[in-house]
């Protein structure tokens, strides 16, 4: 990133350059001083903290990278978008729409609620799954905002835009005046889009991502990696982000050559790779995901189940 300061809107990349579990952050320093997405990183955050008094921290939605370190904000107020607030209210409501509870069930809950209120649990390979920062950051909310809402700092206007897909809250940040977006996670990662959750839908990732990308800015920031890009490159970088949902769904088909049940086929480790899947929370997602692609494959008509083995037509 090159250029950190857009007036009073202020980046703070993300540490490893604001690869998960790390993100880019936003600091509003006008009459009302703000951070939105708290996760680039302790030192970042604890630098802010103890630079200046922070009045209001805004969580675009309720995912381990963006909320991370809201707990170093004990005298802000915490807000996230209505839509999430019950994942801060009930913690179970976290795995429920993360897609834990479908893959493993309700019993599972009580032992990651366990793990996370311990600040000695044994983490996990590749997740942030068993961090202690789920109980602290999601220990209080303050209150929520709307989808539509347009906030009002001092000199700078700030309108939530809902971008429903990556999860159901999730929503961008607008500033007209400055002609910004913070996109968030609609994040241009050659990971490509992330809908694994239970409330994630490929299709609405779409639809949500080519609204933003039509709105009337210049400067958009990407919660991951990019980071700072202008409206033709983000537009064009699109493209590309969009397409790997694409190769995701063309390695399944070639998974499907010769007839394969679902559950064989979800072990195949197709999204994120087979040496991934001892992480709990990678299984899963790489099985729901399989699972949501073979139901859009399905829908398309270009695959077929027999017998309980999906093939393609």
């Amino acid at each position: 990133m090159e250029r950190m300061e857009f007036g009073r809107i202020k980046v703070i990349p993300g540490q490893n350059n604001g690869r998960f579990p790390f993100c880019n952050s936003l600091l509003i320093d006008d009459s009302v001083k703000a951070v939105i997405d708290p996760g680039a990183g302790l030192e970042p955050m604890r630098q802010l903290r103890e630079g200046m008094d922070i009045d209001l921290v805004i969580n675009t939605h309720f995912h381990f990278d963006h909320i991370a370190y809201n707990y170093l904000f004990d005298h802000s107020r915490i807000i996230i978008n209505d839509r999430e607030g019950e994942c801060f209210r009930d913690r179970r409501e976290i795995l429920k729409r993360l897609g834990m509870t479908d893959y493993y069930g309700d019993a599972w809950t009580q032992g990651w609620l366990d793990r996370i209120s311990r600040p000695d649990s044994v983490q996990s390979p590749y997740t942030p799954q068993n961090r202690h920062e789920w109980w602290l950051s999601t220990a209080r909310l303050d209150g929520t905002y709307q989808w539509g809402e347009v906030m009002d700092f001092g000199a700078t206007r700030m309108e939530v835009i809902g971008a429903p897909g990556h999860s159901a809250g999730f929503c961008c940040l607008y500033f007209p005046g400055e002609g910004i977006v913070y996109t968030g996670d609609i994040d241009l990662t050659s990971f490509g889009p992330w809908c694994f959750g239970a409330d994630g839908d490929f299709d609405q990732f779409v639809k949500s991502a080519e609204i933003i990308a039509n709105l009337d800015a210049g400067t958009y920031i990407t919660g991951h990696e990019a980071g700072i890009v202008n409206r033709d490159d983000f537009r064009t970088a699109l493209k590309q982000y969009f397409d790997i949902i694409n190769k995701r769904e063309a390695r399944i088909m070639a998974a499907l050559s010769e007839p394969v049940s679902l559950n064989d086929l979800c072990a195949m480790g197709l999204i994120y790779g087979k040496k991934f899947l001892v992480d709990e929370w990678v299984r899963a997602w790489d099985a729901l995901t399989v699972k949501k692609h073979v139901e859009r494959l399905s829908a398309k008509g270009i695959i077929t189940c027999a017998d309980g083995k999906y093939a393609q037509k």
